[in-house]
Formats: C-alpha cells, structure tokens, sequence
C-alpha cells in the first residue's frame, strides 16, 4: 500500500493546478496524482483549434517537462483509474487492485463525451474529441477526408468546424435546437455567429437530429430523424459532456449534476474535494448551484481546492469566463448570459469587421456580456461590474456610447 499526504485523482486543468498548488504551498508534501490519461498534464482548448490545423507541436501542448514530475515526494500514475474511495479507512482503490492511501483527496475527473448511442456510431471515421489520443485520431482522418459533418452547434462544434474547413474540408454543422450556442447566447447573437460561419463556407442544418450512420467500415453517410441523406466520411460527434463521477458514486460521495461540494470546494465527506468540470459549486455572485465546463473555472478550483486542501479556508468567489478564436474572431464571454430581462450592444455589430460587445441586464444590473475582437480592459471592467453587481438604470446610454469610460461605473 502507498501513502500520500494528498491524493489527485484525474490530470486535467484542475488536478494539473492542484498539483502545481500543493507543490508551492508545501514542496515536501507526499503527493501522488492518478490519471486515466496515457500522458502527463496537457492543454485542451489548442486541441480542436491550433493543434487540429497543424499550427503548434504536439510537444507544446504539455505543461510541463517530463523532468517535472521526476521528484522523490511526487508520483504520477498514468492509464490507470482510482475505482473507489473506502471513505473511512481514507483508502483509493485503483482499477488494477493497487490501494493508496491518503490524508485529503481532491477529485478532478472532468468529464466524457456525451455519447448519441445510435446506428453506425462504430464506424470509422466516427469521431468524438476530448484528449489528446482523440485529436491525432481525428488529424490522421481529416488529411483524407473531403466532407466533415459535425454534430452539435456549441463551443467544440464550430471551433472544429472553422478547423476543417480553414484545412479546406467542406464541412456541414447539424444542430438539434434552433439556432446554436443556445447554452450561452440568445437567437440574435447565434444568428450573426451563424451568418459570419456560412459567410466563410460553413454550412447548418437546425432543428434536426441525427438517427444513424451508413457505410462499409467507414461512415459514409449520415440520416436524420426527417430523412435528410448527408455525405460524409468524417464525423464529429460534440453533443456535450457528461461529468465523470463514478469513483464518487461508489464511494458514497454525494452527487447531482456532478459532484457537489460547499463553498470550499469539500464534498459531503469532509477530507475529500472536488475540483473543475465535475464539481457542482454553489455560485455566491449568481446565487445558483451550477457545473462549469470553463478552462479558468477548472484553473482557479485546483488551486483552491489545493490551498483548503492543506489548511485554507478560502470560499468559492470567481467570475468564470469562456473565450474561444474562431477564423479572425476573439470571444470571450463571462457571467450569466440567459437570464436577463434587456441587453445593450457596445461597438460594431456588423459581419465585415465584427467588434462588439453584447452586455446583458437584469433590473437595470450587469449581469454578463459576449464580446467579440474587444479590449481586454474593458472585459475586467465589466467583470467587476458584474462582481459588484452594479446598477446601471438610466446610464444605459453609457454601455453604448464607446467614447464613455466603463470605469466611471464602477
């Protein structure tokens, strides 16, 4: 049986910041980190952007060196899975039998891609992207294929979408819902999205599902519910995660939605923690319990959960943001960007030359924003704004006017 003072089950962006966090906080600290990953902490967003089309190495996607984790207080232990957590003896037991035994633990599985389950979903060609292994797959693929068909109009489905067809890949999107990004935008904001992919030869079919795939042994064709035929001989298939919450399940943990921890990231067991995709947080600034599948969301809980880990007492306190390039777009969006009762657009609204940003009201109060190609001073501020719940009834104009300093807000 091993010992570590604290146990990281999961490599990602939490359990790879968690680590980094416990490593500074207490360098001599025993520390063991178990991941079902093939390979040592990587970036994930580059995956389906500059790495798909070939603009970065693949050795530059990796945190850290291999050196890194050569220290005699440290073991990482790759392809392997923590199975359960016998919560009172404080023992994991991995899926090869080995048991680790430990002071706090932090899970930090992240999630899974959300699976159709239909017809022809084997086949090759058939892709879904979440590590590493996923993107070289789909890169062996797309230098043979001629027609992509991505299924699923959110963040992961137009980012590839842009991949392809900037690899002159002709590519069609099939959404479900009616327009796309319909997590976090409203119909206005996706229909411009939509209008600049199509403007630069993306293609979308909304309102339509997929039932099953055709061919040989590589797909060759797609059908939807309504009977539509699209050709293709590559698939992606980007409906989602599902939060990885199996060891929690098995180990008495409490769960819903992922697993559910207080403000200090401690799950209903008080020596173990939950960090990233897979923890449901209660959100102090939008009074919500809710899973954030957000880069620097998973970033700030691994170093929280490390810092409460070994003594903090730190509550949850963050704005979290997405941001994405797609062609010559920057995004970024923070806050809460569905419940809101008006919105104000500051900047230029037009498909040429797009430079905007769309801030949504609650009762006259900041709420959150989605800003495309715009100052990252004037991002801070807004999340500020947000963060204080500023009231800004009757200064509407001032959103809008671009010569009027946000900061006066404040």
């Amino acid at each position: 049986m091993e010992y570590a003072d604290c146990l990281i089950i999961g490599s990602g962006i939490a359990g790879y910041n968690a680590l980094k966090e416990l490593l500074s906080i207490k360098p001599n600290a025993k520390v063991i980190m178990v991941s079902s990953d093939r390979y040592y902490p990587y970036d994930r967003p580059p995956l389906s952007k500059q790495y798909l089309r070939g603009r970065i190495p693949r050795d530059k996607l990796f945190f850290e060196s291999e050196e890194f984790y050569r220290r005699d207080n440290l073991k990482v232990i790759l392809d392997k899975k923590v199975d359960r957590i016998n919560v009172k003896e404080k023992t994991a037991i991995l899926s090869d039998n080995n048991v680790i035994q430990f002071e706090k633990a932090l899970i930090a599985t992240g999630g899974s891609p959300r699976r159709l389950g239909i017809a022809g979903e084997s086949l090759d060609g058939v892709h879904y992207l979440r590590t590493l292994d996923d993107a070289d797959n789909l890169k062996r693929d797309i230098v043979s294929s001629k027609r992509a068909l991505i299924i699923g109009g959110g963040f992961i489905g137009v980012e590839v979408a842009s991949s392809l067809t900037l690899l002159g890949v002709k590519t069609t999107v099939v959404e479900v819902k009616p327009y796309i990004w319909n997590t976090f935008v409203d119909e206005k904001i996706s229909k411009f999205i939509q209008k600049y992919f199509e403007n630069k030869g993306v293609q979308f079919i909304l309102n339509e599902s997929v039932k099953e795939f055709q061919g040989d042994h590589r797909v060759r064709l797609a059908v939807t519910e309504s009977g539509k035929r699209i050709e293709a001989d590559l698939v992606l298939i980007a409906v989602g995660i599902m939060p990885n919450i199996e060891v929690a399940q098995k180990s008495g943990i409490e769960v819903g939605n992922g697993i559910i921890v207080n403000e200090y990231l401690q799950t209903n067991v008080s020596d173990i923690y939950a960090a990233g995709d897979v923890a449901n947080i209660y959100d102090p600034i939008e009074k919500r319990r809710k899973r954030i599948e957000h880069w620097n969301n998973a970033e700030y809980t691994g170093k929280l959960a490390a810092r409460n880990m070994v003594g903090g007492n730190e509550p949850y306190n963050f704005i979290s943001s997405i941001w994405s390039d797609i062609f010559d777009l920057h995004i970024e969006s923070a806050g809460d960007t569905m419940n809101y009762d008006e919105y104000v657009i500051r900047g230029r609204f037009e498909l040429d030359k797009p430079n905007f940003n769309v801030i949504y009201l609650k009762g006259g109060i900041v709420k959150g924003y989605l800003a495309i190609n715009r100052e990252f001073e004037e991002l801070e501020t807004l999340n500020k704004m947000i963060e204080r719940g500023i009231d800004i009834s009757g200064k509407k104009n001032s959103l809008i006017d671009e010569s009027f300093d946000l900061k006066k807000l404040l």
